[in-house]
């Protein structure tokens, strides 16, 4: 599955600002006249539906509402860009969820502690880490806030998505922020033959925002 082509031509000819948000707001609007015709804002995501676009996808769901779809916008540098006509982004890389653009409550940046790499769930599913990240939350006015997690795996166990079951490797993250008195449990189900993330539940935001993430076409 391949992202969408008009908006490689924007990587490169969109600049970024200090924020570093000018290039996403430009994406979703993109993508907004390119697909609007085929998703609206609040779809279910169906199996017909998932199989209707030739482009990698996946659904997500904030707070337990509605599954609706993102379509691969970018592919580079190992980070992943998802958007749709619902002007909403997710940044992902390696299946973790490094930045949002649109929702109530939105990370703005993701990064590893100096001196540390950011841990991907694949790289926890045989052993245990304990890694700290920095987080910044503009809604809030709160950058580079200490969370420290604890990742851990959990075992094999098997998933379904658009009704096929898949063998994964469960991975369970407990994180917490002294800064923000914020605790959380984030979990990933791994593809037991690859490094795929087939589905997550990530917290985002100290203010609630909790988002599940299915692949549904992957990548590739």
């Amino acid at each position: 599955m391949r992202p969408l082509p008009v908006l490689a031509v924007l990587l490169l000819a969109s600049g970024c600002d200090s924020t570093g948000t000018s290039d996403y707001t430009l994406y979703y609007q993109a993508v907004r006249q390119s697909i609007a015709g085929s998703f609206g804002g609040d779809t279910h995501v169906t199996k017909d539906q998932a199989a209707a676009i030739s482009y990698a996808s996946i659904g997500y769901r904030v707070n337990d509402g509605p599954e609706q779809l993102l379509v691969l916008a970018t592919d580079s540098g190992g980070e992943q860009l998802w958007t749709s006509a619902a002007h909403v982004v997710i940044v992902t890389r390696g299946g973790r969820i490094v930045r949002t653009v649109g929702l109530a409550h939105d990370v703005s940046l993701v990064t590893p502690q100096k001196g540390q790499q950011l841990v991907m769930p694949t790289q926890a599913t045989e052993r245990t880490l304990t890694t700290i990240r920095l987080e910044d939350f503009p809604g809030i006015q709160v950058y580079g806030a200490a969370v420290k997690c604890v990742t851990l795996p959990r075992g094999p166990e098997t998933i379904v998505v658009l009704g096929r079951g898949i063998t994964t490797r469960k991975v369970d993250e407990s994180c917490r922020s002294d800064l923000l008195s914020w605790s959380f449990t984030d979990t990933y189900w791994v593809d037991s033959q690859s490094t795929l993330v087939w589905r997550s539940i990530q917290h985002v935001s100290p203010k609630g925002e909790k988002v599940e993430v299915e692949t549904l076409r992957p990548p590739g």
